[in-house]
């Protein structure tokens, strides 16, 4: 990896090129450009670790040729993410006029070098998906239908050993004119239509899809998804749960079910036959989004969960708030007693997680580990994980 202007603070620019005339290019642009900092590699893989570590970067410059097939996984973690902050440049005359891939139509198209060009480039800001307008119900509902769901997985990492012990499930929706929609943009507005059973069965049957057979097992990982309480209430969820994890293969001590929910559980009681039954076929069970929001969450610890994770708006309070501070450590205490795994979300800095380490956290998920991920990126996170500012 070769690095320009290294000791400056802020984004860096990744190149992906094996072009030497591009790469020299580049170079000396960026010998121009005091305030950017110009990291470049051959290796599409190489890419794909450094946009799952803590660098910061704002643009990715790639060939396509350079992609090694990655080319739809690297989209996904720039153009593709609606909160990845970095926006993709395509390099090249021929790249730039062959047909662009699903969702590479945000990228800046730069087809030849000429004085100024990476200036230019980097003008351009990352996209954000869509705009803050409530999107029409019936497109939602035709992109679920048409199979224009995606999933994107993110590594749950354990303290004690920093061993990565699971990946949640994160659903994204290809929609034709907003390009990739993150979850906040359309799964309220179709869970309260409804169709909420509906998402969640297109959501798990593509994760149990892209981790059938022994995948999980070969990585030691469990598969977290989440479901909606109103779901998990259903008559035959269960049933149905069971059907698509045995159709995929996969053991159901992989398994973990997220329980979310819209409004807060008035009768845990209520839940506890389903819970046992989940229990019983062998899955764990997560409390989902804790927080000082949610009421009287440790009545829940007397129902058969295994995990509690932590809201990372919370985590992130804790950074300048006793009182959130003070709540990690009562729930975390409570939770520990109980019996359950204690997850943190929304790590995002070292200081995160040294401080929910002090706090006595077991395992952690957020940015700093790894940004959501495509499955063929996840295996290559997995070959390259190291623990934040390790070795």
């Amino acid at each position: 990896m070769t690095g320009l202007n290294e000791d400056l603070n802020g984004p860096a620019v990744l190149l992906l090129s094996r072009d030497a005339c591009w790469s020299e290019s580049a170079h000396r642009e960026a010998a121009g450009l005091p305030l950017v900092r110009l990291l470049a590699v051959p290796d599409a893989r190489r890419a794909v670790v450094l946009l799952c570590s803590g660098e910061r970067f704002s643009h990715l410059l790639i060939h396509r040729s350079a992609a090694d097939g990655l080319l739809p996984d690297l989209i996904g973690m720039t153009t593709g993410e609606a909160e990845s902050g970095i926006a993709m440049v395509l390099l090249g005359e021929a790249d730039a006029l062959a047909e662009p891939p699903q969702d590479a139509g945000r990228a800046t198209l730069v087809p030849r070098t000429s004085p100024g060009w990476l200036g230019q480039a980097l003008a351009a800001p990352a996209e954000k998906a869509g705009h803050l307008e409530e999107l029409p119900l019936d497109d939602l509902l035709a992109a679920l239908a048409g199979g224009r769901l995606q999933t994107r997985y993110q590594p749950i990492v354990r303290l004690s050993d920093n061993a990565p012990i699971g990946l949640e499930v994160l659903a994204r929706l290809e929609h034709p004119a907003l390009g990739t929609l993150p979850p906040d943009r359309f799964v309220p507005q179709i869970e309260a239509a409804g169709f909420a059973s509906s998402l969640a069965e297109a959501v798990i049957r593509r994760a149990f899809g892209e981790w059938s057979g022994d995948a999980l097992l070969r990585y030691d990982l469990r598969l977290a998804v989440n479901l909606p309480l109103e779901v998990v209430m259903q008559p035959g969820a269960t049933d149905r749960l069971e059907a698509w994890r045995e159709q995929a293969g996969i053991d159901p001590g992989r398994i973990t079910v997220e329980l979310t929910e819209t409004h807060p559980v008035s009768w845990p009681e209520i839940l506890r036959p389903v819970l046992h039954r989940l229990r019983d076929a062998g899955y764990r069970l997560s409390i989902d989004d804790v927080g000082p929001a949610m009421p009287d969450y440790e009545a829940l610890f007397g129902l058969p969960f295994t995990s509690m994770k932590l809201d990372k708006e919370v985590v992130h309070a804790s950074a300048r708030s006793v009182a959130a501070l003070r709540f990690i450590e009562g729930a975390t205490a409570a939770a520990q007693r109980a019996g359950l795994l204690v997850i943190a979300e929304g790590i995002e800095t070292t200081d995160d997680w040294a401080r929910m380490e002090r706090l006595g956290v077991g395992a952690m998920q957020g940015f700093l580990i790894a940004r959501p991920l495509t499955a063929v990126a996840t295996t290559i996170w997995l070959a390259a994980w190291a623990r934040p500012g390790a070795a």
